[in-house]
């Protein structure tokens, strides 16, 4: 209760609870398309996103989001013509998107402090306005997984059973990428650029090493993600710690709980 006494904490648990939710959501489904390497990818692009808003003095996060989901997209294409491998067009916007920081931050001098924020996160240092965005971002995203459940759900089991039920499999994977790349961008204000894609993958690899169907899987995702959250920021309110690295130390304590049971289990 003291905790919940201070608006930043607050603030910074309704922030982690709303990523937590979407990115343990999204994380079940990028793991069994086997695209979990999308996410490191994309936050790495991201932070070309955020130097750019910077150098044009423009809202960091909206921009970022716009600009992550066009690169997300792009690496789609190049994927479905098949003209770049899969790994090699996210090497590519792994690459781009951080070469492009770096001469950004070159020419501009004095966004170092501003920058490093962004590489390793705070999440009690959340504004209203980025409170905000994350809600909105994150209804936005429940909505989309919602409405296309049934067919995400085909599509990540059965590429040819998803095309015979009827599924445009070019709109779904852009949409997904699209999802991907918003909730890339909503976890790098909690946990930073740097491990931004854990909160996808470390909940979903718990998950499915636990579940005993697709829709377990998600709801046990979700659970994980929501706990390392709240024991992170504890951990780190209290001990006075980096949350992004107590919040991925949880995630990673609960998966090796669950690898030790599934092990001893087997």
């Amino acid at each position: 209760m003291e905790l919940l006494s201070y608006d930043f904490v607050q603030r910074g648990i309704l922030t982690g609870v709303t990523v937590g939710i979407v990115s343990a959501i999204a994380g079940v489904f990028l793991i069994l398309r086997r695209m979990s390497f999308l996410g490191a990818g994309l936050s790495h692009a991201a932070f070309g996103g955020i130097a750019l808003s910077m150098l044009l003095g423009v809202e960091p996060f909206l921009f970022t989001s716009i600009f992550t989901i066009l690169v997300g997209n792009l690496v789609q294409v190049l994927i479905y013509h098949r003209r770049v491998p899969g790994d090699a067009a996210i090497a590519l916007v792994f690459s781009g998107g951080v070469a492009l920081a770096v001469l950004i931050l070159g020419i501009v001098k004095g966004f170092g402090e501003y920058i490093f924020s962004y590489l390793f996160g705070n999440i009690l240092i959340v504004t209203r306005e980025e409170l905000y965005f994350s809600l909105v971002s994150s209804a936005l995203v429940l909505l989309f997984f919602i409405v296309f459940y049934k067919k995400l759900v085909l599509l990540s089991f059965s590429e040819e059973l998803a095309k015979l039920k009827g599924v445009n499999l070019t709109l779904m994977n852009h949409l997904l990428v699209s999802v991907s790349s918003l909730v890339i961008v909503m976890a790098i204000k909690a946990v930073g650029i740097i491990l931004a894609s854990s909160m996808i993958v470390i909940p979903a690899l718990t998950a499915l090493l636990m579940g005993s169907s697709f829709l377990s899987a998600v709801i046990v995702s979700t659970g994980v993600s929501l706990v390392s959250v709240v024991a992170g920021i504890a951990l780190a309110f209290y001990y006075d710690l980096p949350p992004s690295g107590t919040i991925v130390g949880a995630m990673i304590f609960l998966f090796g709980l669950a690898f030790l049971r599934r092990a001893f289990s087997s």
